[in-house]
């Protein structure tokens, strides 16, 4: 009987717990960003491929640095680039400076869906700071930011 009286004590976790809010505004998002890619003529697209598109720099990002960027694995990052290659967002070459790395660019495509993909969550934030008010939207958004950084020192060093 405690243990269930203790369980009954930290329902409120269940309900409102940082995992739950931040797993369902993920699902939230990911849905929204799907329909809107949809939309605009992207069906295709998956949100795995997001990390890796987002952190090519407009004159190329060599694959060590896409990976550690992406914050995926090499092999990881490998799967999704040989997609994003076959589908026609990027290209890729081999590094002058290192005939070990190769050099991802985004095509033409690749930066339609970026220039997109932006103007696309600007219309979001917009639209949550009419929802929230601009300063309300605002802190909120430092407050996250002081979040991020504060997990970076702890997690990180």
């Amino acid at each position: 009987m405690a243990l269930d009286s203790k369980l009954k004590d930290t329902a409120y976790i269940h309900e409102c717990g940082w995992g739950k809010i931040l797993g369902h505004l993920r699902k939230q998002f990911e849905q929204w960003a799907m329909e809107r890619f949809a939309q605009k003529g992207y069906k295709g697209f998956k949100m795995a491929y997001m990390p890796v598109i987002m952190n090519i720099d407009m004159h190329g990002t060599n694959n060590n640095d896409l990976a550690n960027r992406a914050q995926v694995t090499k092999q990881a990052m490998s799967k999704v680039v040989k997609e994003l290659q076959k589908s026609g967002y990027i290209s890729s070459r081999q590094d002058s400076k290192d005939k070990r790395s190769v050099i991802f660019t985004l095509t033409a495509k690749g930066k339609d869906f970026i220039l997109g993909a932006r103007a696309s969550v600007a219309d979001l934030m917009n639209e949550y700071r009419k929802e929230l008010g601009k300063k309300n939207y605002e802190d909120l958004l430092n407050k996250l930011v002081s979040i991020i950084e504060y997990n970076d020192k702890k997690l990180n060093g």
